[in-house]
């Protein structure tokens, strides 16, 4: 049909295009005018053809479906009020719940109590096997998240020290079959703390080459590849849109193209939450339409699970009204804009799929910088990793200051009838507590903190 519709009409040639574009610039510079650069590197051209269309693979979904799972955090600091509120979650539209668990003495029997079998992830704040066998006892198709290199990342220092860290995570894995034990990433740090795209990607490729490594070393990878088991990447979604849904399909490319190397078929779960990196006090009902965008791009990149933060997580105390309301935003992009309908919706985009292309090659080329210098704990240790993240927020900070990056409602059309207040439920702003550590920590912060501290000065 469309053939028939199209008969009469010729071709476009991608040169043709060009041409046909330079003469409405009537004499204006193609690339000043119309190319426009990013922080990763990538210039974005005004069109893309099929001609020089690159042809990507992305690797399929673990799930094997089109769908994706509405989860919600829960902090378990109380495991009977955790539990009460998981259940409530579940019986108005969640689908799983995402456990964070401070210390040993929450209990496990209660803080599970009731809930499914499945779609419970759990991150403890510390690693204690015997712990983690008690979780497994009650509830083994859960998924327990356990990252040493992002605790030292995040912390400075590692849970007890590497070797320890190590032996209890090969013994984690092997002890404990099926999804309930495999290898978690945690790259939400890197994003949240000023990373580019292809340097979060790079530092991902990096992390988990240190697990692979190890493993190899160790002799357990075949046992690994022959366990069923996969990555957990746990994420935190930027504001770019088409780029976040090309880091998505990029994170699959990467796990597939890592594991070839190793001569194992490795496959990922990909858990995906907006960042706070430019969520903001000022105008702060904006945040609301920011996480629904990066939840879209996230959803269209091929996310497994959509854990959406509400508009105030960082300024008030949990409470129902903000944890609804970001639970609605992942019910209407599933029910109503039937977002789950379809698996892969960015294939055959020539714009998303060179973006891919080119975020894969550009993370690539870091990895192997990386691996040179003695690979990513190395440059830890170095600093180098904490030097480059530090470099590239400092320039986005420049760039926002100065309205090159703009937040709507921040340092663009702000809303005067919202102003700041003087004091927070949660303070907002970044707390440092000087301690000893190995490394330097990798800190998060928010990129409109300077401004908002600047404006509440004067109230």
């Amino acid at each position: 049909m469309s053939k028939e519709l199209f008969r009469d009409f010729e071709p476009v040639s991608e040169a043709q295009w060009k041409q046909n574009i330079q003469m409405d610039l009537k004499g204006a510079d193609y690339n000043k005018t119309l190319i426009t650069a990013t922080r990763e590197g990538i210039n974005i051209k005004p069109f893309y053809h099929r001609e020089s269309a690159p042809k990507v693979h992305i690797p399929n979904r673990s799930s094997q479906t089109n769908d994706w799972y509405i989860s919600q955090r829960v902090y378990a600091g109380n495991a009977v009020a955790a539990n009460k509120k998981a259940l409530d979650i579940l019986s108005r539209g969640g689908e799983g719940i995402i456990f964070f668990i401070p210390h040993k003495d929450i209990d496990p029997a209660v803080l599970l109590k009731n809930l499914p079998k499945v779609g419970i992830q759990l991150h403890p704040q510390f690693f204690d096997l015997d712990y983690i066998k008690s979780v497994h006892e009650i509830a083994p198709k859960a998924y327990i998240h356990i990252d040493i290199i992002h605790q030292l990342v995040s912390d400075g220092n590692w849970f007890k020290n590497k070797d320890q860290d190590h032996q209890k995570l090969d013994a984690f894995i092997k002890n404990f079959d099926g999804y309930f034990s495999n290898i978690t990433v945690n790259t939400t740090t890197y994003q949240q703390a000023g990373a580019t795209i292809t340097q979060e990607l790079a530092y991902f490729t990096a992390h988990l080459n240190e697990y692979l490594n190890h493993m190899d070393d160790a002799g357990h990878l075949s046992a690994f590849a022959k366990a069923e088991k996969r990555i957990n990447i746990d994420t935190s979604i930027g504001s770019h849109y088409f780029f976040e849904m090309a880091k998505y399909r990029a994170y699959r490319v990467l796990t597939k193209t890592l594991g070839d190397v190793y001569g194992i078929d490795l496959g990922c779960y990909i858990t995906a939450s907006p960042s706070l990196r430019n969520k903001s006090l000022m105008d702060y009902n904006v945040n609301l339409l920011r996480t629904t965008t990066e939840c879209m791009s996230a959803v269209l990149g091929g996310a497994d699970t959509l854990c959406n933060i509400p508009y105030d997580t960082f300024f008030n105390k949990e409470n129902e009204f903000g944890d609804r309301i970001a639970r609605n935003q992942l019910i209407i992009l599933k029910e109503e804009a039937s977002l789950n309908q379809i698996g892969n919706a960015a294939d055959g985009s020539y714009y998303v799929d060179t973006i891919t292309k080119q975020l894969v090659e550009k993370a690539l080329e870091i990895f192997k910088e990386i691996e040179k210098a003695g690979g990513f704990i190395q440059s830890l240790f170095e600093g180098t990793i904490q030097r480059k993240i530090k470099e590239s927020a400092q320039q986005e900070q420049q760039d926002f200051n100065n309205g090159n990056r703009v937040l709507v409602g921040v340092n663009k059309y702000p809303n005067v009838d919202l102003s700041l207040q003087k004091e927070y439920e949660i303070l907002p702003f970044v707390k440092m507590n000087p301690r000893k550590t190995l490394v330097q920590p990798v800190i998060v912060r928010r990129l409109t903190e300077e401004l908002e501290k600047s404006e509440m000065k004067k109230l």
